[in-house]
């Protein structure tokens, strides 16, 4: 059997020793990796997303990445203080997988996997890194090179050829710079990071967030070697080691922040031209030759021998529906098996039957649309609730991150505050409305990264509806209006709802209530039809609307529930003011 270096032993003597406890085993070390890798992203995700051009350039690779491993450092710091190097390892990826956003972001929290499966079994730091590298690698169903893939397999195979005799620190430097070269060249490597004059965006994150596991060691390294410097100077031996050694400079016992510039040899990234251009200067739809919706989920499943091939057959599956098919996850080892599942599509109802399938025999949660030409920073953001799978893309084309809660044909777990705070902050914007989601209040274990959540009252899929269109082209882009006035998204929402009267009723009774709701007054009527009403029924609807208020507008959505329930919204004109009030 093969020795294992777990990260504890001494190299042999000589001017590369390093002391123990400076690896991935020593809890010390993983949990300032994941405050100082967390805190490199956050620093750094704005500059990020300003490079994402692939797979979709949708701005918010930096984000993700944040979003994502913030997740893990939260489980991390929560650990009982007696945790293992391999249990926060384990911490870490499983809150990671649980908190992934966007495709950057299940593919880190599969390479976290990696590291922690390999942890637990007593691998080296090259064994850690090389099975994270091909753990992310199998999650995506289409690999590309001169991606964050490829700067993996390059801090892997570094690792790897530093020696098994080398300590952690020359070990995870070396990944670090190969991860650096790797996307340095990444522009050379990939068409669409040629063209738009970039480096790619989640190559650069991994770089941040091995840099920051440089620190980590280091500064572990630097500790040991202080102690026995000073044990040693007091039996009078030499004075302390340089606490620089390994390369990484300590300023006032603390390292250097982890930034961007140690990517470039010639200090800013370049700003990326707007990804929608031709050639030619034409404007081409957002998400061309993609899926235009984004779908994310976490499956949970029963463990044991099966749950090797659910990975396998959910990637395939839903790549036959869509693209930046990436699913992570397995066997947790705690008796249950959990996935995150993310894939760009133009079928969304299809996507969603797939998922509700590989559900038999679990739950779904998270279940998380988003419209990928909503993306960006902006003033205002809309996080929607609904039990209406048929209403999920039309609410996400408005702009909204929508959380589905149930109607898939799966048990969906119950919403919970974490996961609309996620979805809020994959707005991308400073304030959130919250249509049909739980309150999420700033309290003081609250950690938003927002400034501001609404909660909108809405009890109903129509109010979420009528919202949205009430903000119009104000989402998702929030500018200000004609006039040059700020936008209040807030005040459009309640003046809309404020004329708004809600009816649920049966396909049966539809006309009739539509017929007692509608009048001279009436402006808009929004109709929502379960999966089960006549096909008829649209068009006795607008016949009645046209008897009662012929100037009104129909608004007709499928909701996709099962059943005969129909939603009907009544908006009415607010009453001229009389003369000379």
């Amino acid at each position: 059997m093969t020795d294992v270096d777990s990260g504890s032993r001494t190299a042999e003597p000589g001017p590369q020793a390093y002391p123990s406890g400076a690896g991935l085993d020593d809890p010390g070390v993983v949990r300032a990796w994941a405050r100082g890798a967390t805190a490199a992203l956050r620093r750094e995700r704005a500059a990020i997303d300003r490079v994402n051009v692939f797979p979709v350039a949708d701005a918010d690779t930096g984000t993700n990445l944040y979003l994502t491993l913030r997740e893990g450092d939260r489980a991390v710091a929560a650990a009982p203080a007696d945790a293992t190097g391999p249990r926060l390892l384990a911490m870490l990826a499983r809150a990671a997988l649980l908190g992934a956003r966007g495709n950057s972001g299940v593919i880190l929290s599969e390479w976290l996997r990696g590291l922690a499966v390999a942890a637990r079994r007593g691998g080296t730091t090259a064994d850690l890194l090389t099975r994270a590298a091909a753990s992310a690698r199998s999650a995506v169903a289409e690999p590309a090179e001169g991606t964050i893939l490829s700067a993996a397999d390059a801090a892997g195979a570094a690792a790897r050829a530093a020696g098994p005799d080398a300590g952690p620190l020359p070990v995870v430097t070396a990944a670090a710079a190969a991860a650096r070269a790797s996307a340095r060249a990444s522009r050379d490597e990939l068409d669409v990071l040629r063209t738009a004059g970039v480096l790619d965006a989640g190559a650069l994150g991994l770089v941040l967030v091995l840099d920051a596991l440089v620190v980590a060691a280091a500064g572990a390294t630097a500790g040991a070697a202080a102690g026995a410097a000073t044990g040693a100077a007091g039996a009078g031996g030499p004075a302390a080691a340089d606490p620089a050694a390994g390369g990484v400079s300590v300023v006032r016992g603390s390292m250097d922040a982890v930034t961007l510039d140690q990517l470039l040899d010639a200090g800013a990234l370049p700003s990326a031209p707007d990804p929608a251009a031709t050639a030619d200067g034409e404007a081409e739809p957002h998400g061309a030759g993609s899926g235009a919706l984004e779908l994310m989920f976490v499956l949970t499943g029963p463990a044991g021998e099966q749950a090797d091939t659910v990975a396998a057959g959910l990637r395939g599956a839903l790549a036959e529906v869509g693209d930046s098919v990436v699913v992570v996850g397995g066997d947790a080892g705690t008796g249950t098996a959990v996935w995150q599942a993310h894939v760009h599509t133009d079928h969304l109802d299809r996507a969603l039957a797939i998922a509700a399938g590989a559900a038999r025999a679990g739950t779904l949660a998270q279940v998380h649309v988003r419209h990928l030409a909503a993306a960006g920073q902006h003033e205002w953001g809309v996080v929607a609730a609904t039990s209406a799978p048929g209403l999920a893309g039309e609410l996400a084309r408005a702009g909204a991150v929508v959380l589905l809660t149930g109607g898939v044909g799966a048990t969906v777990e119950a919403l919970v505050a974490d996961d609309v705070e996620r979805a809020a902050a994959s707005t991308g914007a400073r304030r959130v409305l919250l249509l049909g989601a739980p309150e999420v209040t700033a309290g003081p274990g609250a950690h938003l990264d927002v400034d501001e959540l609404i909660t909108v009252p809405s009890a109903t899929d129509v109010h979420a509806v009528v919202a949205l269109a009430a903000l119009g082209t104000l989402l998702p882009v929030g500018l200000p209006d004609q006039a040059g006035d700020p936008v209040d998204a807030h005040a459009a929402v309640a003046d809309a709802l404020a004329g708004l009267t809600v009816h649920a009723t049966s396909a049966a009774a539809a006309v009739g209530v539509l017929e007692g709701a509608a009048g001279p007054e009436t402006t808009v009527v929004t109709v929502l039809l379960d999966a089960g009403v006549p096909a008829d029924l649209p068009d006795r609807l607008a016949a009645a609307l046209t008897g009662r208020a012929p100037d009104a507008e129909l608004v007709v959505l499928a909701t996709g529930r099962a059943g005969d329930g129909v939603q009907l919204g009544a908006e009415a004109a607010a009453p001229e003011p009389e003369a000379g009030a």
